[in-house]
């Protein structure tokens, strides 16, 4: 079976970066994306056979648009025109890498969401945007959607990363899907301690919304002034060129500049970001509306606990009392803070129930084979 992959952006250590090389890896595929930068994600993608899309006339778009919808322009005409040859079957990762159905049959979409910018997260942006953005986005994402729903009918079968993201496709774009949830190299991950220190990592964009993180770590503190030893750590990558990813990334800093016992890591390697996982003491996680989220199987990985916004993706893997909590508030949040700070056993007993869970569910030997299942019966199609 000779597979293609079709993704839009390799720059960063994320979940759907590590899907794409794992099925890469196993089916010895071939990646076209519209942008690779090989120092900002994982370093494997240098053993596979990467190619660059030309942008052509494409790269003097007008740079009045804000960069995020320069490159989705970008990335939407190179794969609404990209011609493959020699393929049984092509798989679609990031939107709007789906978008080469339309020359392209016997596609296997493994949907991480459905684009959040149009969709899921467009009145929650929108609000933050002054009222030129918000013109040009209206009209960025009223283009978008002319395209995706003239290509997403034609698309043979469709992956959800959760079922979160199962119910927005049926909900956005009126389609069927099957779960198959993203898995993580459990074997990859330890616990070496339980250091008094909370532990976010993710990346530096305000959807992650760390500073509710911050606030409730500041209540928490509040209510043990006499414990100086514990410590909240966020860790994640930034993207320089985004600007208002800086911008939120400078707020953040000016949040925490009096908080000393709040540190900001920044574009640590796979091996630091282990690292703090191995030591610390629970994992947090506070994203808006999150599709699946890798954070809290990673934080499993390493027999943590997990204390997650009670939204999307996470209320299907983080079991209260048994693998962590869900929060609704700050408060909340802080709350279970202290509860585990206070029950250095219960922490343990909850960390070593979500590795046991990860192991069992979220293994990449079950992921390919049932990727693997379906490309076959594509590929043996007329």
């Amino acid at each position: 079976m000779r597979l293609a992959i079709v993704h839009p952006f390799l720059h960063t250590h994320g979940g759907a970066e590590k899907v794409v090389l794992k099925i890469a890896e196993k089916f010895d595929a071939k990646i076209y994306c519209s942008d690779y930068v090989p120092e900002k994600t994982y370093k494997e993608f240098e053993e596979l056979d990467v190619e660059v899309l030309p942008k052509g006339a494409l790269k003097y778009i007008p740079r009045i648009l804000p960069k995020r919808a320069r490159d989705a322009a970008i990335a939407g005409r190179q794969f609404w025109n990209l011609k493959l040859d020699d393929y049984d079957v092509v798989n679609a990762q990031g939107t709007p890498s789906e978008w080469a159905r339309r020359r392209n049959p016997r596609m296997i979409w493994y949907c991480h969401s459905p684009n959040r910018e149009a969709f899921v997260l467009y009145r929650w942006r929108q609000a933050r945007r002054n009222p030129l953005e918000r013109m040009l986005y209206w009209s960025f994402v009223q283009a978008y959607k002319h395209y995706e729903f003239k290509t997403v009918p034609q698309i043979e079968h469709i992956f959800a990363n959760s079922r979160t993201t199962q119910e927005r496709i049926k909900k956005y774009l009126g389609r069927e899907s099957e779960v198959l949830h993203p898995a993580v190299d459990y074997d990859d991950f330890e616990c070496d301690d339980y250091g008094p220190y909370f532990f976010y990592p993710s990346r530096i964009v305000p959807e992650k919304r760390f500073e509710l993180a911050v606030d409730a770590f500041r209540k928490f503190k509040q209510r043990r002034p006499k414990e100086g030893r514990w410590k909240l750590v966020l860790a994640g990558a930034l993207h320089s060129g985004i600007a208002h990813h800086v911008a939120y990334y400078e707020k953040l800093k000016e949040k925490i500049a009096r908080m000393p016992d709040v540190e900001l890591e920044l574009n640590l390697s796979v091996k630091e970001i282990h690292k703090l996982y191995a030591k610390c003491y629970a994992v947090v996680y506070t994203p808006v509306h999150e599709d699946f989220g890798i954070v809290p199987l990673e934080g499993f990985a390493s027999r943590k606990p997990v204390l997650a916004w009670n939204e999307g993706g996470p209320r299907e893997i983080v079991e209260r009392g048994k693998n962590g909590y869900l929060v609704n508030s700050v408060d909340e949040l802080a709350g279970r803070m202290a509860y585990l700070a206070d029950r250095p056993e219960l922490t343990e007993e909850m960390g070593k129930d979500g590795r046991k869970r990860v192991k069992k569910e979220f293994s990449w030997k079950h992921f390919l084979k049932r990727f693997k299942q379906v490309c076959k019966k594509l590929s043996e199609q007329d």
